[in-house]
């Protein structure tokens, strides 16, 4: 069963916001799951981190209509197992034209590509949830200069999953 917190609008998610997902799910979540739902980051990078290893991403599915890129991915680790999945949905307009085609290719992760151009990104996370034994996940939107340029929704496997590779 799902259990959703949403975050207000306005609002900056904090402790307590994780403190009462974790009592409405009745689940204690550990450290690291409470920094993956917190971070305000770039999560390829903190995956690399925690888990001590190079990632890469793996783009399942992409497809463009109407000036919106969805995207569907996961990050891999060096020995192959997934750490996370993504479904984006990006809002082309707003992105600058070399970002975009960078994005459009699939070779990296939205985060890192960003990150790597230096745009400057407001990052607000609108969900965090927990689906009973199954994975943690969080919602949030990305804004470059005031607009909406993203939607991210990433789920977190509770058990690391092993790739077909």
């Amino acid at each position: 069963m799902h259990r959703v917190y949403s975050v207000k609008n306005h609002h900056p998610l904090t402790i307590n916001d994780i403190s009462k997902l974790e009592a409405i799910s009745n689940k204690k979540f550990d450290l690291s799951q409470k920094l993956l739902l917190i971070d305000l980051g770039n999560t390829q990078h903190l995956l690399e981190v925690m888990n001590n290893t190079e990632t890469k991403i793996r783009v399942i599915e992409q497809v463009e209509e109407k000036k919106i890129l969805k995207r569907k991915s996961c990050i891999i680790s060096s020995t192959n197992n997934i750490l996370a999945y993504a479904n984006s949905k990006i809002y082309c307009k707003k992105i600058p034209l070399q970002v975009l085609d960078e994005i459009r290719e699939g070779r990296n992760g939205i985060g890192k590509i960003l990150l790597y151009h230096r745009l400057e990104i407001f990052k607000k996370i609108t969900e965090i949830g927990y689906a009973s034994g199954l994975h943690i996940f969080k919602s949030y939107s990305l804004y470059h200069k005031e607009h909406l340029i993203c939607r991210i929704n990433e789920i977190f496997p509770i058990k690391v999953n092993k790739t077909n590779t």
